[in-house]
């Protein structure tokens, strides 16, 4: 089965989850995390680790057994409890809008969770189609060796050249090759990459005024 890799935007969403055991301990941080609107757990009993996201406004927990009729408004469908009969029931009342996540059988699953490292705006994620999380996490390990530990203040100083560039008034191509240089492996290490940011955006702004007379 194919799948789409995308970066999901959360804010303004709202999940459903329906059970509150290791499997939802594992996966509802990452959606807070994320910037969920708001997260609503059905389950008679809460994992320990989610008590302390009682007090945090973008969880709910109603507490109690669900009917297997019931359908839900949120625009997530988590199910993660060890009732398969439970999820399949629920699965044939979900809204046509949902994405529903099935936590034992991947095949109806709208998305799965793939491996994550993130380090401020930079992330990479990381699946194996569920062949072998094992080789994915020794993957993953070997991605991480390669990060550089500059890739914090390399991504903060490219956020601000795109800025600064996008502002200059350049023409299109102008402006490509200038960020295009400014993301090279040279320009990064120059310790004075900012000054020289701005004399590249000046020297394209004066050969411009040159070529219009």
């Amino acid at each position: 089965m194919s799948h789409l890799p995308v970066i999901l935007k959360l804010d303004g969403k709202r999940a459903a989850v329906i059970g509150a055991g290791t499997v939802a301990a594992r996966q509802i941080p990452k959606l807070l995390e994320a910037g969920i609107s708001q997260v609503i757990v059905y389950a008679p009993s809460l994992h320990p680790t989610l008590e302390s996201y009682l007090n945090k406004p973008h969880f709910k927990w109603e507490k109690g057994m669900v009917d297997p009729t019931f359908s839900f408004d949120e625009d997530f469908l988590f199910l993660m409890t060890n009732d398969s009969a439970l999820h399949l029931a629920l699965y044939q009342h979900r809204k046509t809008y949902q994405l529903v996540y099935f936590a034992d059988n991947s095949s109806l699953s709208d998305f799965h969770f793939p491996l994550t490292f993130q380090r401020g705006p930079f992330s990479v994620s990381l699946s194996t189609g569920g062949a072998s999380p094992t080789y994915g996490k020794r993957l993953m390990a070997q991605i991480k060796k390669n990060i550089p530990d500059s890739i914090e203040e390399d991504l903060l100083f490219l956020e601000y050249a795109r800025k600064q560039v996008l502002t200059s008034g350049l023409e299109q191509q102008v402006r490509k090759q200038i960020l295009q240089k400014c993301a090279s492996l040279h320009f990064l290490q120059e310790p004075n990459r900012e000054q020289l940011l701005h004399q590249l955006i000046e020297q394209e702004i004066n050969r411009k005024r040159e070529n219009h007379f």
